[in-house]
């Protein structure tokens, strides 16, 4: 994270976190994306089969829809190939006139012409930051955020061609604000949440070890939450010159790690009731710049959640986990997987 991102990260946990800090929504059981899907089908009185990796829903003996893995046959084939590119999704988005940051794509062997491009950037502003990621990747794998010069950048390459298939690599100025993930379904927005990295509150006592150890453990409450444990990156502390034998000042945030995957020890807060309408209409019109998404998680970067000022979108996904929005770590659980069921059924009327 850039300071300003971490800024930003740090007041949502002052605003919306702080006062509940380890107050967890309790989860005794976690049915997964596929699970909550299963579970709504069948309240609604639909029949489900299982083939391997898809399930099928039947509505008195007609097929109303089908997922493989977390990809519903909302989304059109071309679609999910699309958008599960990082480099397709900017050049439609961009295109479409969406707010994206600037970024380059760069083959699998470009990493000499993306070191290059980093100091090229720094140059003209020493005080940019860069996030790396693979082209194709997913769950937060292979991204490294707050990339300055010099060796950072080798490092950097490496993590990201890791976890590629295909080599591409995208190079992106890193902007400021929350993580917003907005689930949109059909033609409207079903649940937003900002997703905050693993984090600790110091108490001016406890080292950052024993805090992140209470950290680990007290989420354990929710199943979902308690599947991940928290990733601790001593690269990102060593940036704030911590250690894990450090001890954070009282009410002093700290974030174990750059990324707010969930996969990651990220969580995630409901913000569906307060953030701007606007906002979730830059969500709505990304999705559908893609022809054939008839559902994704849009994620977004926002600075304010009251205006759509300096916003960006940051990345459609056609695989989103239901899970992020509809059992967040603090605030309503919105029922996502209701929604996607009904645009399955309203859909084949």
């Amino acid at each position: 994270m850039t300071p300003a991102e971490a800024d930003a990260n740090a007041r949502f946990v002052a605003e919306h976190i702080a006062h509940r800090y380890l107050e967890f929504n309790p989860l005794t059981k976690w049915p997964g994306h596929r699970g909550a899907l299963k579970v709504e089908a069948r309240g609604r009185g639909l029949s489900v089969s299982e083939y391997a990796n898809t399930m099928t829903f039947f509505d008195d003996g007609v097929c109303v829809g089908a997922t493989t893995g977390l990809v519903s046959s909302l989304i059109g084939y071309s679609a999910s190939r699309l958008a599960r590119s990082k480099r397709a999704t900017r050049e439609i988005l961009e295109t479409a006139g969406m707010p994206v940051p600037s970024g380059t794509a760069f083959s699998a062997d470009g990493a000499v012409r993306a070191r290059r491009h980093i100091e090229e950037m720094l140059r003209t502003d020493a005080e940019r930051r860069f996030v790396m990621k693979p082209s194709d990747g997913n769950a937060g794998r292979g991204i490294t955020t707050g990339i300055g010069a010099g060796e950072e950048v080798a490092g950097a390459w490496k993590r990201a061609q890791a976890a590629s298939k295909d080599g591409e690599i995208i190079i992106e100025e890193q902007v400021a604000g929350v993580d917003v993930r907005v689930f949109v379904v059909g033609d409207r927005v079903v649940a937003a949440a900002v997703r905050i990295p693993a984090h600790v509150i110091g108490d001016g006592s406890r080292s950052l070890e024993d805090l992140a150890e209470e950290y680990t453990v007290t989420r354990r409450v929710n199943a979902y939450l308690g599947a991940r444990d928290p990733y601790v990156d001593a690269r990102h502390l060593a940036r704030r010159e911590l250690t894990m034998e450090s001890v954070p000042s009282e009410g002093e945030v700290v974030f174990l790690n750059g990324t707010t995957n969930i996969s990651q020890g990220g969580i995630s807060v409901d913000v569906t009731e307060v953030i701007a309408p606007e906002l979730l209409d830059v969500a709505v019109r990304a999705a559908h710049a893609v022809p054939g998404l008839g559902t994704a998680g849009v994620d977004l970067l926002v600075p304010d959640l009251s205006t759509p000022e300096g916003a960006h979108v940051i990345e459609l996904n056609p695989s989103a986990n239901c899970s992020i929005n509809q059992f967040p770590a603090y605030g309503q659980g919105r029922d996502v997987s209701s929604a996607l069921i009904e645009e399955m059924r309203r859909s084949r009327t």
